[in-house]
């Protein structure tokens, strides 16, 4: 199995990205890991995966047999193929991932890859990009880079905890995200997004 170099993007198998932000940091990968069915997506393209992981439930026979030795065959079905790759780069030592095409296709997988990020936010440095935006998560006392009228969006599926925040229309204070909903459809004023929170972790969407 090639050795993995940094930087590492991870290809779900989504919707495959048009924006130029996503495509930009797949062109400049060192290693780019294709989540099962995504590897055929990447060869379209004419990108060649280094690693392709998953159960092998959505890939095409051909790439099978073209990529049998970068193939990692992992059918535990109590995770994701998604979580499956970034289970694989934790384990080499990767702390930091961008992950493209986790959105799309099916809602359920977009919320389930979206959200499991929550997981590895004490582990690992991940963003997930779409072609509209990022996804970030924070576990602690952060500044947020930004810019006066960008979109943002805060989640977190713990409404105990306590949220301050600075630099955004609606600022939080000392108040909780009590439904999905509630932190989304923010905006920011300021280049910098100070965000304060009491325990736990909550997910940032940021539009580019």
């Amino acid at each position: 199995m090639q050795k993995i170099e940094i930087p590492v993007v991870i290809v779900a198998n989504g919707d495959f990205p048009t924006h130029s932000k996503p495509l930009n940091v797949l062109k400049e990968a060192n290693t780019i890991i294709a989540c099962d069915g995504a590897a055929d997506s990447l060869i379209e393209k004419n990108i060649n995966p280094n690693i392709i992981i998953g159960d092998l439930d959505s890939i095409s026979k051909e790439t099978k047999d073209n990529f049998e030795g970068q193939i990692i065959k992992e059918i535990d079905q109590t995770d994701n193929d998604l979580r499956k790759a970034i289970n694989y780069i934790h384990s080499n030592g990767i702390q930091d991932v961008v992950i493209v095409g986790a959105t799309g296709k099916r809602e359920d997988h977009t919320l389930g890859n979206i959200f499991s990020i929550i997981t590895y936010s004490t582990l690992m440095n991940i963003q997930i990009l779409t072609d509209t935006g990022y996804f970030t998560c924070i576990n602690k006392a952060s500044i947020i880079k930004s810019k006066s009228g960008q979109n943002i969006s805060l989640f977190s599926h713990d409404n105990n905890i306590k949220i301050t925040t600075n630099g955004l229309k609606y600022n939080f204070n000392n108040s909780s995200i009590s439904t999905l909903f509630y932190g989304s459809l923010n905006e920011s004023i300021s280049n910098n997004i100070n965000i304060n929170l009491s325990h736990g972790q909550l997910i940032i969407f940021q539009t580019y």
